[in-house]
């Protein structure tokens, strides 16, 4: 069949569970689109959606030229999955215009293979991934490449902060340490305790990572009510959950302290996997 071109929205997310100590991972879908709209014909693209079409290109043999356009919500290099989340929307759209139809997780899978060949995750990120496209919370085995479970979240507010700092990789190695906790961390979410194991993983990113204001504001989040905070991926965004409406106390102490904010909510689950 021809190339029948497509838009498509894939969501930017928050970590529940870091997935570089111990391949298990975590992530929920929030309500930051990343747009995607896919074409026949060439047109310019940025190094990573060009890698990615040249991915698809040697791995699928795709014979069309693709023109991509990609309008993101997400802060990039933030830690809110930004690159997963253009990563399955590029793919998604490439293979539904190619094919007319397409698996969500073998998207995913894809877009894990992409991400960690084109050096910009350490994984693959397949958690991040399968949460940009298949919405709602996922826990999932990096390693293999399996969604272990799926929850759809209440709907509750999430604030942002502190993407706009650099970003701080060199105490990655101390996180890698952190594998037998992670494990054990990862079974807290696992058995439904969610937000307490991401408050935890976020503390611990915060700690291992160096990003100590950040520390402070997970501190004064949870003081103020918040479900859960921590730091996202491996930073440099800060996010707090709240129930809606109790969002009110902390936002006023980010707009006196890191003076910049996005206010989104947590999304539900749009694809069951079976």
């Amino acid at each position: 069949m021809g190339f029948t071109g497509m838009e498509y929205i894939t969501y930017g997310g928050i970590s529940i569970i870091n997935a570089i100590p111990a391949w298990l991972g975590g992530a929920a879908a929030i309500d930051l689109k990343v747009r995607v709209r896919v074409r026949e014909g060439y047109c310019g693209v940025g190094d990573f959606v060009g890698f990615i079409i040249n991915y698809l290109r040697s791995k699928l043999g795709l014979g069309y030229d693709v023109c991509v356009e990609v309008d993101s919500e997400v802060p990039p290099g933030s830690g809110l999955k930004s690159n997963s989340a253009v990563a399955v929307g590029v793919i998604y759209a490439v293979l539904n215009s190619f094919r007319g139809s397409v698996d969500p997780v073998e998207v995913a899978r894809l877009a894990a293979e992409v991400t960690r060949a084109h050096g910009s995750s350490i994984t693959g990120a397949f958690d991040d991934a399968s949460a940009a496209l298949l919405g709602g919370v996922v826990l999932t085995d990096n390693k293999s490449l399996r969604v272990i479970r799926q929850l759809n979240p209440d709907p509750l507010t999430v604030v942002i902060t502190g993407y706009r700092v650099g970003k701080n990789l060199q105490g990655i190695d101390r996180l890698r340490a952190l594998s037998g906790l992670y494990q054990a961390l990862f079974n807290i979410a696992l058995n439904g305790d969610l937000w307490r194991a991401a408050t935890i993983n976020g503390i611990l990113v915060a700690e291992s990572l160096g990003y100590h204001n950040a520390l402070e504001t997970i501190g004064i989040a949870l003081r103020l009510g918040a479900v859960s905070s921590g730091v996202s991926g491996n930073g440099p965004a800060v996010y707090a959950v709240f129930k809606p409406g109790e969002e009110g106390p902390f936002i006023d102490y980010i707009r006196n302290t890191w003076g910049y904010y996005i206010v989104t909510r947590l999304v539900e689950t749009r694809y069951l996997v079976s």
